[in-house]
């Protein structure tokens, strides 16, 4: 078998399962620790090796300063894999559970950041409670097609000091903000989207933010003037709540988590997070391996590459992959 290994998600838990000892979880590109997870009882034990303060220097290029993450990046995969939350979460449930036991029928419309985030899959509002605004599908489109170019493959290149030929794999492959579009808002957006209770049309969107953020809240204003339905903004964006008050829209604020202190993941939890933040860094490194969610060849969006540093693919991870595969092609309904 090859060193170099496409798979699924779900595939991806074979190698976490045969782990019994302590995961250990990099950014290669510049050798940043970025956390460890001892196997206990059932779930993980995380040690995080980031904070806020480790960044802040620049390296004079800017595609690469662009590139490279920051804290907020790892923030947005906690926040999606569901290990950590919006300080004030308690507060929004007493908010829903107030307006379910209202006559009134309240819906919920977030803004393009909680799709980012990955809210609606954390259950805190159900698929028929949610109010969909296409300029949110259209903001998350705009953002699905930007790649690296190869000057911009060769500036990087000359900026970072560590696994250099990883970049070999960025060509003419999708930036981070392409890859956080596409593989978490997007993705979010089309599980719920035909469940929702209901989705506004808008206007197209231009490139000034305080106009979209305008057509977001007005497209909104509009809806609620035309039924009975009270609808609610959901949003992270400070700026969208003085909208908000301005055109006397309802909306719950979630205030930002301005650290990561996850709760310990199950195996499953964590392979989700392993995904994640291969999905908005392009590329992590797990023990000796390197997790690529940006390769030559992808053709599905659940395609992750696996690729083993020593050149050699271990005997009983090889096996059990086969074996998985096999059974999956069996289609055998459970």
């Amino acid at each position: 078998m090859s060193a170099n290994i496409t798979l699924s998600r779900d595939e991806l838990q074979i190698f976490i399962n045969q782990l019994q000892h302590k995961i250990m979880v990099d950014y290669p590109l510049t050798n940043q620790q970025i956390l460890t997870a001892d196997p206990e009882d059932k779930h993980y034990e995380l040690d995080l090796h980031i904070s806020s303060d480790d960044f802040g220097s620049f390296s004079g290029s800017e595609i690469w300063d662009q590139e490279k993450p920051n804290y907020n990046d790892y923030v947005h995969s906690f926040l999606a894999s569901n290990l950590i939350t919006y300080p004030n979460l308690d507060d929004f449930r007493e908010h829903v559970n107030g307006n379910r036991k209202s006559r009134r029928e309240y819906v919920y419309a977030p803004d393009t950041n909680l799709f980012y985030n990955r809210f609606i899959s954390t259950g805190e509002i159900k698929p028929d409670e949610l109010l969909i605004v296409n300029s949110v599908q259209k903001e998350i489109t705009r953002m699905l097609n930007k790649k690296y170019s190869s000057n911009q493959i060769s500036e990087m290149r000359r900026e970072i000091r560590y696994q250099k030929q990883v970049l070999d794999k960025f060509s003419n492959q999708r930036m981070k903000k392409s890859r956080k579009a596409r593989n978490l808002a997007l993705q979010e957006y089309l599980q719920y989207a035909d469940k929702s209770y209901a989705t506004i049309q808008t206007k197209d969107l231009v490139d000034d933010k305080e106009e979209n953020d305008m057509i977001f809240v007005e497209s909104i204003r509009e809806y609620q003037n035309k039924g009975n339905t009270r609808p609610v903004i959901l949003t992270c964006d400070k700026s969208l709540t003085d909208l908000c008050v301005s055109l006397g829209v309802d909306y719950f604020f979630f205030e930002f988590p301005r650290t990561i202190q996850p709760i310990n993941p199950s195996p499953s939890q964590l392979c989700q997070l392993l995904c994640n933040l291969a999905a908005v860094l392009g590329v992590i490194k797990i023990n000796n391996t390197l997790l690529y969610s940006e390769f030559i060849g992808k053709q599905d969006i659940s395609q992750y590459q696996f690729t083993y540093l020593s050149g050699i693919v271990p005997e009983k991870f090889a096996r059990d992959l086969e074996i998985c595969q096999g059974l999956m092609k069996l289609r055998i309904k459970i």
